[in-house]
């Protein structure tokens, strides 16, 4: 039996889900002990680490551009569900299927639009870490190509019955 947390589906998504996982959380850790370090160099040490800004700020978007593929496969995007519960359970489908697509619509014109920017970007560098800019953009493309490949292997799953919260207030 599994638990209601773990990863529905088949073994290649619960691979991918896990991976992108383990990617966020060091992610998240790196750019945590940056920004500490930072907060200690400056106010401790009275100095300062020249590239911890810029390497935060790299982390971040690729943080936030893989954790959007990890919310879109457990279908946890924000939508306002309201039009959804008034409507029967056809509808419903309808109205889930036309925001699907609308989302996926999206993922697909943000890639394109990632492609371009690291295009656009491919001979720059970056003035602390001296990396090219691209290497941070490029986090745009495989962001959403992650995106919307997760909503594909995910498509129907939020199509069914609404369960109800275990909480009656929300």
């Amino acid at each position: 039996m599994t638990s209601p947390s773990a990863p529905v589906g088949s073994g290649f998504e619960r691979a991918l889900r896990s991976t992108l996982t383990a990617i966020s959380v060091l992610m998240l850790a790196a750019y945590f002990v940056a920004v500490l370090l930072q907060v200690f160099y400056r106010y401790v040490l009275n100095d300062s680490i020249f590239w911890a800004e810029e390497f935060v700020r790299a982390s971040m978007i690729w943080g936030v551009m893989l954790a959007s593929a990890l919310v879109a496969a457990s279908r946890n995007h924000i939508r306002v569900e309201l039009l959804e519960d008034w409507l029967p359970p056809a509808g419903r489908r309808v109205v889930i299927f036309v925001a699907n697509a609308l989302s996926l619509a999206f993922c697909l014109i943000l890639l394109y639009a990632g492609i371009e920017l690291v295009e656009r970007t491919w001979f720059q560098r970056s003035p602390m870490l001296d990396i090219p800019k691209w290497w941070v953009y490029v986090a745009i493309p495989v962001g959403a190509g992650l995106e919307a490949l997760l909503m594909l292997l995910t498509w129907g799953r939020d199509a069914g019955p609404r369960a109800q919260p275990a909480d009656p207030t929300l």
